[in-house]
């Protein structure tokens, strides 16, 4: 949907506002006359300053349209036609007072109280600033993700089609038979292709090889994108037949970065793995279909074609035929799959095909209400910050009756009053949105920066980190509604007291106005969700400082780490390729080459290879370990485990506490031996030795247990993830070289890792061409990588956990300055009278304490509750939280009643006679 049409639809809701017959008389040369200013507007490529036309225009819909209502003897024909004239007269809007019964002066005492106000800002912009910038930035990824918007001519109608097993809920993707199939007969999808990503190793002459993410791909792909190559041609039909000459299409970064930007490129050899291929043709800049892509090589099909479920696993896609749904290109799809499946029940029964807006997650045409929904449970991130700084600014309003009764005095009407506290709350939110903007958009960026980091090829073309347009749009609604109720709920409030009464006391020093029920409840709740919340952040925080002291004790600075994989060789099976036993043998044989190869490096001290390197995190499986002989299994919910090549444990130095290492013959496909370590024996075999007895992981199917495996030995506990000291339980298997994947080799060297890449590139490609070494880096960056984002997390959970608290504090404050203000007489009198200090504290604070006191207890039942339900928290560990918990929250609460019970201990009787 274009920035115009959604402007001229929120525009055509707010003319909704005039009454029944002038609307349906005049509405369309309204809009029409919207329509033409907004035109201009964004001639003149001004989109923010149309954004601004277009949310001034609908407001000043809304007040005309209700403004007709209330004025029944003003014509219909007057009020649009003086409507028309302010559309169409920005020129002269420029330097006058805004409508709506609000002005530009309304804005500057906005800004004042800003200012006048100091501590109520920062804590309401802050709570403000993150609700916004939360919702904004979730609205934005979830429209990335969701419903992509691809930057192609007709994006929209671009789609995937998928199969998924209704059984085991995993996508299929051996549909080279099914895809064939689709090509001849599908009709509701145009250009239909398919492709599979590959990496391979780019080598040029004497250059450094590259590792280059390639889509192997059918010429179909350059049609549907319609975007032209700057050299060359693209892929074409012929290119795809068996034995036509391997050819290849560059992108726009490998050509000026391997090749110079030589325009003579075209009709060079490039070697891509073990394949010689001849370049036709170089993309522009930027274009990067299906995905990320910077290399396209032609996905050749034999003519007989395949098997049902044989082939090599790609992703299918195409665009929609004109006049067609996803909802009626999925029936055609589906029809067709089950024609399929009554040929090949064996292999296509549980199979369920599904159409989907390309690069998202959407399966049919009703996406911007899920959408919608998506976005919904953010949304209460908004209104419990709006609750939480709604009691702070219904305290400030409470300050300022007797203004509000002048006011009245003086001919003010309800709605000017209104729309004045409206446009302050308005301005608190609106600098609150630009901070939590741009707090959104630096997060957007740096977390799809760190995300896309470790996979080939960077971002998905269709991802621009940072927020879009429409995105701001959202975020300008969400402001809007927030300042409705920050500031619509208590102006409602104070403008319904009576005017009388609050003239009355304009001159009294006290206030007529109290925090009732709903604003009480509100405190309590937010007590309650502070004290919720204060546990985790806690704990989050001890563990953050605790990780902080560990991870300089581990030298991951002495590793390099490479991931490591082998190209398959082609071949005449019925996938292409050479079978999976030839694989499995050559790529061990050329691991163990490339080892000794890198071993007999002078600065090299150990090499060895595993699934996972200390600092990348462990895999975590379900699983059940035989405590004793006899005795029925004993569940594990979550066992952390890996598997761990060749001298491994002492390439990290851990050292075997009892029982054997691994030896060949337990990577073998029989061998069913693992190691534990010795936080496993201390959990679960309660100090015997766990050495003979059994382990195995949990089966999805009961009638098909997994095997038992034999532990063999236990070794001293390492942590396996960038900060932990290893007191999960752990289970290590033994791994070959021919069947672990990802492969990933750990080398020790003698001082910068940095400086062995190089070498190791060298041996790489000298061994084996299709030998690809990714990710080559030290293992103290990838422990920095995986380190940051727990940090920085863990300190926006601390940063806006302490942002409640100091809320809580704020409106505890405002209840008790409120209430001294409106008791000053009669604290007054009770001094008079002869009542102590302390009895006046009493009196005054009970409700706050009593306020405290709910929060707190309501807070713990609701602890108690979650640790109820969860199953991996036992009570017993939860009950010093508990108690510091409400510690803190009840000394956070008495400080803030300080200040106010100084001023109230600070009345002197005559004084408060006086004013009486």
């Amino acid at each position: 949907m274009s920035l115009r049409s959604t402007a001229t639809r929120i525009f055509t809701l707010a003319t909704r506002a005039f009454p029944q017959g002038p609307r349906h008389d005049y509405a369309a040369e309204i809009i029409e006359a919207f329509e033409r200013e907004l035109a201009s507007q964004l001639q003149e490529r001004r989109r923010w300053r149309a954004l601004v036309f277009v949310v001034a225009a609908s407001l000043d819909a809304v007040k005309s349209g209700l403004g007709e209502r209330r004025r029944s003897r003003r014509s219909a024909r007057a009020a649009a036609d003086a409507y028309m004239v302010e559309i169409g007269g920005r020129n002269e809007r420029r330097g006058k007072g805004m409508r709506m019964g609000m002005s530009w002066l309304d804005v500057k005492l906005g800004f004042r109280m800003l200012i006048r106000y100091p501590g109520l800002t920062l804590a309401a912009g802050l709570a403000l600033a993150i609700a916004i910038g939360i919702g904004a930035g979730w609205y934005d990824l979830t429209g990335d993700l969701f419903r992509p918007r691809l930057p192609l001519p007709g994006g929209d109608t671009i789609v995937e089609v998928e199969m998924r097993n209704a059984v085991s809920s995993e996508d299929e993707r051996r549909l080279l038979h099914d895809f064939l199939t689709w090509r001849q007969e599908v009709r509701s999808i145009e250009d239909l292709g398919a492709y599979r990503t590959l990496e391979r190793n780019l080598i040029l002459g004497d250059a450094r090889p590259e590792p280059v993410t390639a889509a192997e791909t059918t010429a179909s792909a350059f049609r549907l994108a319609s975007v032209p190559p700057v050299l060359g041609r693209p892929l074409l039909d012929s290119d795809e037949l068996p034995g036509a000459a391997p050819v290849v299409v560059l992108g726009y970064s490998v050509w000026q970065r391997r090749l110079g930007g030589r325009t003579d490129a075209i009709g060079q050899t490039v070697q891509l793995g073990r394949i010689t291929a001849t370049v036709v043709g170089v993309m522009p800049e930027g274009f990067a279909f299906p995905v990320n892509h910077r290399m396209w090589m032609p996905l050749q099909t034999p003519a007989s074609g395949y098997p049902p479920l044989e082939g090599v696993p790609i992703r299918v896609f195409g665009r929609l035929a004109p006049g067609v749904t996803q909802a009626q290109a999925y029936a055609e799809v589906t029809a067709l799959t089950e024609r399929l499946a009554a040929a090949s029940p064996r292999t296509h029964e549980h199979l369920r095909p599904r159409v989907l807006a390309y690069g998202g997650e959407s399966p049919g045409d009703r996406t911007w209400l899920e959408l919608i929904i998506k976005n919904l449970p953010v949304l209460l991130v908004l209104l419990v910050a709006c609750a939480n700084v709604g009691t702070l600014i219904y305290a400030r309003t409470a300050t300022r009756d007797a203004e509000i009764g002048m006011r009245y005095a003086l001919g003010a009407t309800r709605g000017r009053i209104v729309g004045q506290l409206f446009v302050e709350a308005l301005v608190l939110a609106s600098v609150a949105a630009v901070v939590g903007l741009a707090a959104a958009n630096w997060a957007l960026k740096w977390g799809m920066a760190a995300y896309f980091s470790g996979q080939s090829g960077g971002l998905p073309f269709w991802m621009n980190p940072g927020l879009k347009f429409t995105t701001v749009l959202y975020a300008t609604g969400l402001t809007i509604t927030g300042a409705a109720i920050l500031g619509g709920l208590p102006a409602l409030k104070v403008t319904g007291a009576r005017a009388q009464a609050q003239l009355r006391n304009a001159g009294t020093g006290g206030s007529t106005l109290k925090f009732g029920a709903v604003w009480t409840t509100a405190m309590i709740a937010q007590v309650a969700l502070t004290v919720i919340c204060l546990p985790p952040a806690m704990g989050i925080s001890h563990e953050a400082l605790r990780d902080r002291q560990i991870r300089d004790r581990f030298p991951a600075e002495e590793y390099l780490t490479v991931r490591m994989d082998l190209d398959r060789e082609a071949s005449a099976t019925p996938s292409g390729e050479e079978s999976a036993t030839a694989f499995a043998a050559r790529r061990e044989a050329t691991y163990r080459e490339f080892e000794r190869r890198i071993a007999q490096e002078s600065n090299v001290r150990a090499v060895t290879f595993a699934d996972r390197l200390p600092g990348m995190g462990p895999a975590v499986r379900r699983a059940e370990v035989e405590v004793s002989a006899g005795a029925p299994p004993v569940s594990i919910a979550n066992l952390w485990t890996s598997a761990v090549g060749p001298r491994f444990f002492e390439a990290f130095e851990i050292p075997l506490v009892s029982g054997r290492d691994f030896h060949d013959g337990d990577r073998t496909a029989d061998g069913r031996t693992v190691l534990v370590n010795e936080a496993f024996a201390r959990r679960y075999m309660d100090g015997a030795s766990p050495v003979g007895r059994r382990v195995r992981y949990a089966s999805s199917d009961p009638a098909a247990p997994e095997p038992w495996f034999e532990i063999v030995g236990v070794v001293r506990d390492i942590g396996m993830t960038p900060t932990d000291l290893g007191e999960a339980p752990y289970v290590f298997r033994a791994a070959s070289a021919a069947t672990t994947y990802p492969l990933v080799m750990g080398v020790r060297v003698n001082g910068d890792p940095a400086t062995l890449a190089p070498r190791l590139r060298a041996i790489a490609v000298n061994l084996d061409p299709g030998l690809r070494l990714d990710e080559v880096r030290s293992l103290d960056e990838i422990v920095w990588t995986v380190d940051v984002p727990m940090v920085v997390g863990a300190g926006a959970i601390v940063a806006v956990v302490s942002l409640g608290l100091f809320l809580s504090a704020a409106g505890i404050f405002s209840l008790m300055s409120v209430s001294v203000a409106r008791r000053t007489r009669e604290i007054g009198l009770r001094a008079a009278l002869g009542a102590s200090q302390r009895r006046l504290l009493a009196g005054i604070f009970s409700r706050a304490l009593v306020l405290i006191g709910s929060g707190i207890a309501a807070g713990n039942l609701m602890l108690l509750l979650i640790v109820t339900l969860n199953d991996e928290i036992e009570l017993a560990d939860v009950w010093d939280a508990l108690l510091m918990t409400s510690a803190v929250m009840l000394t956070v609460g008495l400080l803030a009643c300080l200040e106010p019970a100084r001023r109230a201990l600070r009345i002197h009787p005559t004084d408060a006679l006086k004013q009486a």
